[in-house]
């Protein structure tokens, strides 16, 4: 194991990532294999090994990867919403799924997209959660989970569903949306495709209003 890290640099495996991660997105995760990672990057499959020991070892880094640069993106909207700086709580959450959703990193959110497709039931390590928790700061469900509290205290959010089951809901309803638009937006068959992109702000809009307040009768 010593001998295959003395040759690795951070600037090689930065390389494989970005590169590797376009072809995927490019030909999706099935179709694109490790000699065309290396091809690629204009190294032999040999040297790519040395740093990923197979596709899914490689796939499962530029997860991490992508989803550190998301949640820290997160993360920084939340402090936001909980220092103040929004309207109201409900009106920060509305900032932050549109983070969920922005194109400006749709590079990222169809990869995420492609790797969960591909590692799907019985193709998901077993290991995988555990890694992933071990690799990722577990702060993000229980920082949305608070923030959704502090809007019911405030008022802005309905108080009968327990604010963890509205955090889950959010954190995960508009990035699975956004994603699956991405994917199928040349095959999606209940719209004309110039409306796909109006799809996510409605959804966002439609759990907007689903989490204010009833009005008082």
């Amino acid at each position: 194991m010593t001998k295959r890290m003395v040759y690795q640099t951070e600037a090689t495996r930065d390389k494989i990532i970005n590169i590797a991660e376009a072809l995927f997105i490019e030909n999706g995760f099935a179709d694109t294999q490790m000699k065309d990672i290396a091809a690629a990057t204009g190294m032999s499959r040999n040297t790519l090994y040395r740093y990923y020991q197979d596709k899914y070892d490689l796939g499962f880094a530029i997860l991490v990867v992508v989803l550190k640069r998301k949640i820290d993106r997160y993360d920084a909207i939340m402090k936001k919403i909980e220092a103040g700086h929004f309207v109201s709580i409900l009106a920060g959450l509305k900032v932050l799924m549109q983070a969920y959703s922005d194109v400006q990193y749709e590079d990222d959110d169809r990869f995420i997209a492609e790797f969960d497709g591909y590692y799907a039931g019985s193709r998901i390590p077993t290991e995988f959660r555990e890694k992933l928790t071990q690799l990722l700061p577990d702060t993000v469900s229980q920082s949305l989970t608070n923030i959704v509290t502090l809007g019911q205290k405030e008022g802005s959010i309905r108080t009968d569903i327990p604010a963890a089951y509205v955090a889950v809901t959010l954190f995960n309803a508009v990035p699975t949306f956004f994603r699956r638009m991405l994917l199928r937006r040349d095959a999606l068959m209940e719209i004309e495709q110039d409306a796909i992109p109006q799809l996510t702000p409605i959804l966002i809009q439609l759990l907007l209003d689903g989490m204010k307040p009833s009005p008082q009768t």
